[in-house]
């Protein structure tokens, strides 16, 4: 006797419930649909109705026939989307289990939809799911209704749709609209909020389709609208690797741009000459050219498990892996914050932030189409911060053993369901299933981001060890710090001559708190002088007139050039002298009693164009004494700044 297999109508709600555990997932899938049907776009609307709020898709794909409702649309575990795989445009279609339609189950009681076919045949299709709630019934009791209906009607509701939210949608002549009432979640404004940022990941940032997601509440006309990729042009390394299994290699780019290139062409310039920067791609052209190709086969990349890659590396298909490295903040580890050791590009760090808080992470999608939750909220499925604490030294400081973290990077990769059968999904669809063939591929990435690590651990090593040439004392210091570890001879003497590097400083430096001890006395001196100090400048500048008013009461400078006497013992000759003398001094003094006067630090208006005209004034006389010419030029009355400034002391 043989006896079939019956399914209950809980089936349906079970299915939907178990498969899609909360409303952004069942949404989601029922976008994946729209991709599938090779609609441009799919528009999303959430509008108050006479019984709540309710759903509306919208997408302009193929459209269903009543062919296709009733064998793929109607039919659980349907395998049409596996054998044909493809959409009319060479889209592979992201669905393959044949249970999407049950995330309208997720989402609402009631469901509806209208489709048109490109032939132009409009149909009507409604289902009530709380019908699948009767135990006592079959799935195969339940019935949908199915009715043909107008183009000219489908298009009356699609523009009554539009008007209710001040759209222009495009001209609708094929495609779907979904209808969900009787909705199981609030859906209130911080719920499509998050929905609108889960959609924002949907698609690759990096490689993204032509498909466009639009988002809509009727609560809210303003707050939305087109869901933007997650794109960004900013970076200091990015890797793109792709793998093709026909050939068996992995042809990747990596892309430099984490340094100032025109600092390493001029001041830098000897780093290419060290032994570890002169082979490719590691010269300065290269550098210049800004990025450098590898080939590699995939079992030569550095994987320790081999047996892992001899049993499971047929069972990779082709894939696509691009990611970004970026710091947000100068250097990744604090020891690399010297700019004289690294010249660092300048960027924004709070942008780079910014987008790392949502970003941050590698993605994995396959088809166009997020796989949930890799990269996703901080998930670390390649456990990147596990290889970070292993070793988390900066990549300056020794060869080999430096690891990125995974804060620090923001990724994606692709594959296919075609060309990765063997990395499938759960039948929950949260995630890979777990085998041997996931666990290569993971090690296949790991393998593929230490190329990165590997040529920015090089670059950074070498430009320390330039550092070090450029100051000994430094490398002695260091050498020194590090040889606490261990006694050992060389370690001692390292401690030795770190020792006399530190002694020496030391000198320089008490010689340097001396001369600057002596100085601030100095002025002390000067300040606790500066009323006296400022009466003989004041007195020096009529000394010199007072005293050739003297000698003009008694005599004058022509009865005195009639005597014949030779200029140094004139009078007025040595007059003229003690004039030009007596204003060096007062310049002198003036300029070092402002210099030591207190800072009040108030913002006071400078007319730089009056402030050079007095500057020069004020040293002529100083300046041509020693030949130099100065010439002020450029300045004009409306070059007023207003800021906290020395300028004052200096012309003073």
């Amino acid at each position: 006797m043989l006896i079939p297999f019956s399914a209950s109508a809980r089936t349906a709600i079970l299915i939907g419930s178990e498969n899609f555990s909360n409303p952004d997932g069942a949404v989601i899938e029922l976008i994946k649909n729209a991709y599938d049907a090779d609609s441009h776009s799919a528009y999303l609307f959430f509008k108050q109705g006479e019984s709540g709020k309710e759903i509306y898709l919208l997408d302009y794909g193929s459209g269903m026939s009543l062919d296709t409702l009733r064998k793929c649309w109607m039919r659980i575990g349907t395998d049409d989307k596996l054998v044909n795989a493809t959409t009319s445009t060479g889209r592979v279609k992201s669905g393959a289990k044949g249970i999407g339609r049950f995330a309208l189950n997720r989402l609402g009681h009631l469901s509806s939809l209208v489709t048109i076919t490109k032939e132009g045949k409009g149909l009507f299709w409604n289902v009530d799911w709380d019908e699948f709630s009767d135990n006592k019934k079959n799935i195969s009791d339940i019935n949908a209704n199915v009715d043909e209906i107008s183009i000219d009607e489908i298009k009356r509701i699609i523009i009554d749709l539009a008007n209710d939210f001040n759209l222009n949608l495009p001209s609708f002549t094929h495609g779907t609209m979904i209808k969900i009432s009787g909705l199981k979640d609030n859906w209130d404004s911080d719920q499509l909020q998050h929905l609108f940022i889960s959609l924002g990941y949907l698609i690759p940032a990096f490689n993204a389709p032509s498909f466009n997601i639009f988002l809509y509440s009727d609560d809210e006309l303003d707050k939305f609208g087109q869901v933007e990729k997650h794109q960004y042009d900013d970076f200091d390394y990015r890797l793109l690797a792709k793998y093709e299994k026909s050939t068996g290699y992995v042809d990747i780019r990596i892309w430099r741009n984490e340094l100032d290139l025109q600092k390493l062409e001029t001041s830098y310039h000897d780093l290419f000459d060290l032994e570890g920067m002169k082979n490719v791609p590691l010269t300065l052209n290269d550098f210049k050219r800004g990025y450098f190709d590898k080939q590699i086969k995939l079992s030569d990349l550095n994987i320790k498990e081999k047996s892992l890659l001899e049993h499971d590396g047929e069972k990779i298909g082709s894939f696509t892996f691009e990611f970004y490295f970026l710091k947000t903040s100068k250097s990744d580890v604090r020891d690399e914050s010297n700019t004289e050791k690294y010249p660092y590009r300048l960027f924004s760090p709070k942008e780079r932030r910014d987008w790392l808080k949502d970003n941050q992470g590698i993605k994995l999608y396959r088809d166009k189409f997020r796989v949930r939750p890799y990269g996703e909220n901080g998930d670390d499925w390649l456990h990147l911060s596990e290889r970070y604490a292993s070793s988390p030294g900066g990549a300056g400081q020794r060869l080999g053993g430096y690891h990125v973290r995974q804060t620090q990077i923001a990724g994606a990769v692709e594959i296919s369901r075609l060309d990765n059968p063997y990395l499938e999904d759960k039948s929950g669809r949260e995630g890979i299933q777990e085998n041997s063939t996931f666990e290569l591929f993971k090690k296949i990435l790991i393998s593929i981001i230490s190329i990165m690590e590997h040529d920015r651990n090089v670059v950074m090593y070498n430009l320390s060890q330039l550092y070090d040439i450029r100051n000994p004392k430094e490398k002695a210091k260091n050498e020194a710090n590090n040889a606490q570890r261990e006694f050992t001879r060389d370690n001692y003497n390292a401690l030795v001559a770190g020792y006399r590097v530190l002694e020496e400083e030391i000198a320089s430096k008490e010689d340097e708190m001396r001369l600057l001890r002596n100085l601030a006395s100095t002025g002390l001196l000067v300040t606790s002088f500066a009323h006296e100090l400022k009466n003989i400048a004041i007195q020096s500048d009529a000394r010199a007139t007072n005293l050739k008013e003297a000698l003009d009461s008694v005599t004058s400078e022509e009865k005195v050039a009639k005597l014949g006497i030779e200029k140094y013992g004139d009078p007025y000759y040595l007059v003229s002298i003690l004039k030009e003398q007596d204003s060096q001094v007062r310049q002198w003094v003036e300029f070092a009693i402002n210099s030591v006067n207190k800072d009040k630090r108030e913002r006071v208006s400078i007319d730089l164009c009056s402030y050079f005209d007095r500057f020069q004034a004020t040293w002529n006389e100083v300046l041509n004494e020693l030949n130099i010419d100065l010439e002020i030029v450029g300045f004009t009355d409306k070059m007023v700044v207003k800021a906290f400034s020395d300028l004052q002391k200096i012309t003073w």
